[in-house]
């Protein structure tokens, strides 16, 4: 059959009633140039082209007339003088990445190095190639050597005095008394271990936890420091008032027997003038216990002499912060290694300063309620994936999304945000992070950009309601919020707006940081990276025709018409409107492939996650609260374990990631190290100090600007919870200020945004973050600090940014409070 009869066939070829087929014939009959506009000229730059482009259909009419005047379809030789095609000119384009081109008389010139070696030699000669391999090798080699010699001994050091510290200085005890204050009377406690710096009192009784200013109240524990003296006049030994009085409201007398027991703390900052009258040896420190009611009450007291001064305590904790995100931006150790190593360096540094904590606090520290949950849940996402669960729903959330990736990571996203908003959002993140990876897994995706998606959607629901995360229970379990009309209806109606504010934002963000969809691709399916190098070769080869004459412009022009058609097919393929059938195909095949495995031990997993849920929800209601969640959660697992009757724990505990857990217990002692050095209280005063400085008439819009800031970026570096724990007491005294004029509303409002999207900013910020990253490590997925940070941070600063306008137009504005 000739070229004549080939084009004809080709013109007249009909469509498919469907599908791509008709789109890429109809592509190719519009590529193709009429017989009359084809020129020897053009011809000549016709036969220049690699043999895969000549023979192309979209050249049907250069063909036809190369046919014409020569009698052959093939190009002579010496028509291809200025490009070759490359060796393998048969093979399809998955194999032709580039087009050859033949060098000039300028290319032949060979550059030497140093050495005299020309590029030639290095070409010619094996030995010289295999000899600078061999050196990079070496040099690698002593680097990689000399790294390992400086991390030993920086261990060492670390070692060496760790070990000295703890053998020089003892744990610390604190004097614990049990003191009753009889009715309108005095009493007198001496301290024997007189203050040697600022001493904090904590004292616990039948206290007013709704009460923050003793003018409230008539009920009053009045604590009057004092200190001996020598009366010359009466040759007598007396004690005198020292420092401020500490005014403790009381409850009334009826409910003694009735009222819950607060624990309340101060520290007294001691100047240096009377540091040195205390130190003198024939002086005493007492303290004088006095109240206005007509019933003895009892206290119990604990007495610490010695309280680290809060600037030197704010720059070693500042110290022991940066070292921790050093070395786990730099990627020195791996991160558990790292908890372990700054925790056990912070105690030493407490040890110092003669603050050294004894075990028994270290293991509070630990807040083992929160790895028990976490403990439990970790089982039961165990025993759920055996079943195939999380393999089922990601293939039936493959079908609903139709195979399409944006549908699939904003649906994730927005279940996340939900059942956020009323779980715990650490048991969110368990539950959603399997489903994820094993989604992500079906749709050849990379899984660590939809995690960050589900991480930071998970913090923002915790936002919404008084129950969906630990920094929200904090803040509507204080008594004196809860007395002043901060309700459950209230709190979700007024967070709900900057909630869907935030979410839209992250939606848009994500989607414009990865609006290149291959940087979401895993493993890229051969059909688009053979598409790919076809569109390389297309354009390079119309690249290598220069525009001097109107035939080489037909040419060119039909190249570049081409490569818009293939990059038009690419870029379906990579929306998935091209691949139809190949998403029915995988469909079926996953269907087939990822059944549920077992539906019995599904009923009974699934039966044991509700009770869980459940048990959740009504102990999220501060009235019926009776068990902590980690118990709700141990529960739950026993009784599932007892049913099941397994025999092989050990299997089971093979599924745990202790390495997580061990992160989280290094890092929450470390954070109460930091704290007990005084950061926190640092933060706190600077952020009172500022607001205070302003004046009345623009305090409020300060205070929601520092307190939202302020506890977002803390909260970003610092653990959450106890950045929210140290903000709310900020927040109470404000507010306890009648002075101030500061409405309550506002203020807890911001800090409810605050360290809960603040969390988002680093890796370390919420526990949710760390233990997602944890579920993907152990996937085989690493999310990399440094990675995190150049993705997320940003996205937060904006969110802050959202809810910083939020504020001001609702209560600045409109005062809506």
């Amino acid at each position: 059959m000739g070229l004549h009869d080939k084009l004809r066939k080709f013109k007249r070829s009909s469509p498919s009633p469907n599908g791509i087929e008709m789109q890429r014939r109809r592509s190719s009959q519009n590529l193709v140039v009429p017989p009359g506009q084809v020129t020897e000229q053009s011809l000549q730059v016709w036969r220049a082209l690699p043999p895969q482009i000549r023979h192309d259909p979209s050249m049907v009419s250069f063909q036809m007339e190369n046919e014409r005047l020569r009698g052959s379809s093939v190009p002579t030789d010496e028509a291809s003088n200025d490009v070759e095609s490359s060796p393998d000119d048969d093979r399809s384009f998955a194999c032709s990445d580039f087009i050859h081109m033949k060098k000039g008389p300028e290319s032949d010139r060979k550059s030497t190095d140093d050495e005299g070696h020309s590029d030639h030699d290095y070409q010619k000669n094996p030995t010289l190639q295999c000899m600078d391999k061999v050196e990079a090798k070496e040099r690698i080699k002593k680097r990689r050597h000399r790294i390992k010699l400086t991390k030993r001994v920086g261990l060492m050091i670390f070692w060496l005095f760790s070990a000295i510290v703890f053998m020089v200085f003892e744990e610390k005890h604190l004097l614990e008394k049990t003191l009753e204050v009889p009715a309108n009377r005095e009493k007198n406690f001496l301290l024997l271990n007189k203050p040697t710096g600022d001493f904090k009192l904590t004292i616990a009784g039948h206290f007013n936890e709704s009460i923050y200013n003793s003018n409230e109240t008539e009920n009053i524990l009045t604590i009057q420091p004092q200190i001996s003296y020598f009366d010359n006049e009466t040759n007598l030994s007396d004690f005198k008032d020292i420092l401020h009085p500490w005014f403790i409201p009381l409850v009334n007398e009826d409910l003694f027997d009735y009222a819950p027991v607060v624990s309340r703390n101060l520290t007294f900052k001691l100047p240096d003038d009377l540091l040195d009258e205390i130190g003198e040896d024939d002086t005493q420190v007492r303290l004088q216990m006095t109240t206005n009611i007509e019933t003895d009450i009892a206290i119990k007291m604990t007495y610490n002499p010695l309280i680290i001064n809060v600037k030197t305590g704010t720059l070693m904790a500042a110290a022991i912060l940066l070292l921790f995100y050093s070395l786990l931006v730099w990627e020195v150790f791996e991160r558990t290694f790292v908890a372990i190593v700054c925790s056990t360096l912070s105690i030493a540094v407490l040890a110092c300063f003669n603050d050294r904590p004894n075990m028994e606090e270290i293991v509070k520290y630990m807040d083992m309620e929160l790895l028990t949950l976490l403990f439990c849940m970790m089982i039961l996402v165990g025993i759920l994936t055996e079943t195939g669960v999380f393999d089922y729903i990601a293939v039936v959330a493959f079908e609903v999304s139709q195979g399409k990736v944006w549908p699939m990571i904003y649906s994730l996203c927005l279940m996340t945000c939900f059942v956020s908003s009323f779980l715990d959002n650490m048991t969110t993140v368990i539950l959603l992070t399997p489903v994820a990876i094993r989604l992500c897994e079906v749709m050849s995706l990379d899984p660590v950009p939809v995690l960050l998606g589900i991480i930071v959607h998970a913090n923002i629901g915790g936002s919404l309601t008084p129950i969906g995360d630990p920094i929200s229970i904090i803040i509507c379990s204080n008594n004196f919020i809860a007395s002043n009309g901060v309700t459950f209806m209230k709190f979700v109606g007024h967070t709900i707006p900057g909630v869907i504010l935030t979410v839209l934002q992250s939606c848009i963000y994500l989607r414009l940081i990865f609006r290149n969809i291959d940087s979401l691709r895993l493993n890229e399916p051969k059909e688009i990276k053979d598409l790919r190098r076809e569109i390389r070769v297309w354009h390079k080869a119309a690249k290598s025709i220069s525009s001097f004459s109107k035939d080489a412009d037909v040419v060119r022009e039909t190249l570049l018409k081409k490569v818009r058609i293939l990059k038009h097919q690419l870029k379906r393929k990579l929306n998935g409107l091209d691949t139809t059938e190949a998403y029915v195909h995988t469909l079926e095949d996953l269907k087939v492939k990822y059944p549920i495995k077992n539906k019995l031990l599904l009923a009974q997993a699934c039966c044991a996650l509700v009770f869980v849920i459940i048990c959740f929800f009504i102990q999220s209601v501060p009235q019926w609260r009776t068990l902590p969640l980690g118990w709700v959660a141990l529960l739950g697992v026993i009784a599932l374990l007892i049913i099941l009757n397994r025999e092989d724990m050990e299997h089971l505990m093979h599924r745990i990631e202790w390495t997580t857990l061990l992160f989280f217990a290094a890092m929450f002692v470390m954070m109460e190290c930091v704290e007990r050095l005084g950061l926190f209280a640092w933060i706190g005063e600077v952020t009172e100090h500022v607001i205070l400085y302003v004046d009345k008439k623009n305090r409020l819009a300060m205070a929601i600007f520092i307190i939202l800031w302020m506890s977002a970026l803390a909260s970003a570096i610092l653990d959450s919870i106890p950045v929210t724990a140290m903000m709310v007491k900020v927040v109470v005294s404000l507010v306890a200020k009648e002075t101030l004029g500061l409405p309550l509303e506002p203020l807890v409002w911001a800090l409810a945004f605050g360290p809960c999207l603040g969390g988002n900013g680093t890796l370390y910020g919420a526990s949710a973050n760390v233990l997602s990253a944890g579920i993907a490590e152990q996937h085989g997925y690493k999310i990399s600090f440094t990675r995190y940070l150049k993705i997320v941070f940003p996205m937060m600063l904006g969110q802050i940014s959202i809810i910083t306008g939020y504020l001001f137009v609702s209560h600045i504005l409109f005062e809506w409070h």
